[in-house]
């Protein structure tokens, strides 16, 4: 447990001592259970730090504290904490929405980033007709029920809707997301400041190395967020696992396994 601003975070270690270091993090569900296979693949010391709600680490005290520029903020207290000059960040998904604002807010303790199944802006993405979260997606044709008024300026709340799962709006306005299962407590919390990420305006500040994965059948961030991600960070590499979905690791460990170890061995740690 690692004291932070107004509590603590439950913070997992894996991998070798005394070799270069990766953190990892996302911000509705503990990455504990793939700290192992990350350890294996980049030959590295991992941290998982759980966000605040997230395993053993303290709650917020006001879901209005449940925002994207503080868990960036409350990873970097857990490197100084540990006393880490720099690391990579190993975003996942909503993990890489950490690392992009990391990267922005706390670029002095950022080594390289590995931006892995997200694009530049989670909004974007949600409108995409080809994302399966999208309520415009063909899955969902027909089985949406229309906007209960034109108020789209309320706060965001879930709806559950049979047969479909739980649909996203603000106020009374049209359906934002579809998830297929009930949003946790941490999914709900944090998902207004995930609805309003958008990296676009300042990506290209970014000037460290950094590698966007991307599965060529990933069904939730179509490919062309995940190009658009690689195109607005100068000097990014962008490695497209052919065939695999939404987070590359679980379908072709392998495949990725060779292009994280190249990416780290030729861009960060011969620095």
């Amino acid at each position: 447990m690692i004291p932070v601003d107004s509590g603590e975070l439950d913070v997992l270690v894996a991998g070798r001592e005394g070799v270069r270091t990766v953190a990892t993090l996302h911000p509705i569900e503990s990455m504990h259970e793939a700290l192992p296979l990350l350890a294996e693949v980049t030959e590295a010391r991992v941290v998982c730090v759980n966000p605040r709600g997230v395993g053993r680490s303290s709650p917020h005290r006001d879901i209005r504290d449940a925002t994207i520029d503080g868990m960036a903020a409350d990873l970097d207290q857990v490197r100084q904490a540990l006393g880490f000059r720099r690391w990579v960040i190993w975003g996942m998904s909503g993990g890489s929405i950490v690392a992009m604002a990391s990267a922005r807010w706390h670029p002095e303790g950022i080594e390289a980033l590995i931006l892995d199944s997200a694009g530049p802006c989670f909004a974007s993405t949600l409108a995409d007709p080809a994302c399966v979260l999208s309520p415009l997606h063909a899955s969902w044709a027909g089985r949406l029920p229309g906007p209960a008024d034109h108020d789209s300026t309320g706060p965001l709340a879930w709806t559950a809707v049979p047969d479909v799962g739980w649909v996203l709006r603000r106020g009374g306005g049209p359906a934002l997301m579809v998830s297929p299962r009930e949003p946790s407590v941490q999914m709900r919390q944090v998902m207004s400041s995930l609805v309003a990420f958008d990296a676009r305006p300042w990506l290209s500040a970014i000037d460290v190395p950094a590698l966007v994965l991307a599965g060529s059948a990933d069904k939730v961030v179509p490919l062309a967020h995940l190009r658009a991600l690689h195109e607005a960070i100068p000097g990014a590499s962008l490695a497209l696992i052919d065939g695999a979905g939404h987070l590359p690791i679980t379908d072709r460990p392998d495949d990725v396994t060779v292009l994280v170890r190249r990416f780290l061995a030729q861009r960060v740690w011969t620095r």
